[in-house]
């Protein structure tokens, strides 16, 4: 009777967890389509890029900006990924675009050492980061002003043990109004970094 009884309130349990899910995400949301490439799409030719400029490269930050998120605008996504080199201390900003990588800038050097992270360690893209943001507060955001931008970031935390987090900060145009969230990269669960 004991098990049965801890069955009963794990279940429920669950329950409980799903329904303040279901309840967190606004009435009449939508899966929010947003046109590019996502970051793990455009992030092959910026690693081939990076690997032709140093074999050590390793990934130190992913980021891009949406404008009019919501709205259907139809513009191409620029991803713009950020790499290091431990060996000669430098760090490089590739942006990629239509599937093709550029170096921005030529590669500078760092003041010290920066945390790398590889793809595996990031199964969660961007377009599911961002629908994480839309379910919690983006639907509502957009809803209610005429322009809504969102820049978004995937970089180590420090508070998560060195996993990646992505950040997405809605910005209403011409306005100091933003909502942000943290989504963890590796499993796409809202952490609270602040």
């Amino acid at each position: 009777m004991g098990i049965g009884l801890v069955l009963f309130f794990a279940l429920g349990l669950l329950a409980y967890g799903q329904l303040v899910d279901s309840a967190s995400r606004p009435m009449g949301t939508t899966k929010l389509a947003v046109s590019g490439d996502t970051a793990r799409q455009a992030f092959a030719p910026a690693a081939e890029l990076a690997a032709q400029w140093q074999g050590d490269a390793g990934l130190v930050a992913v980021s891009t900006q949406l404008l009019a998120v919501g709205k259907g605008s139809g513009n191409d996504v620029e991803w713009g990924f950020q790499f290091f080199s431990p060996s000669t201390q430098k760090l490089a900003l590739v942006a990629v675009s239509g599937g093709k990588a550029r170096m921005v800038r030529p590669p500078m050097l760092s003041p010290y050492m920066l945390s790398t992270f590889s793809l595996e360690q990031w199964p969660i893209d961007s377009d599911r980061a961002l629908q994480t943001w839309w379910d919690h507060g983006g639907y509502s955001i957009v809803k209610q002003y005429a322009q809504v931008d969102a820049k978004m970031q995937l970089r180590v935390s420090e508070d998560l043990g060195n996993q990646p987090v992505w950040a997405v900060v809605g910005i209403v145009a011409n306005k100091d109004t933003t909502l942000s969230i943290f989504v963890n990269a590796g499993d796409g669960s809202v952490v609270d970094l602040r």
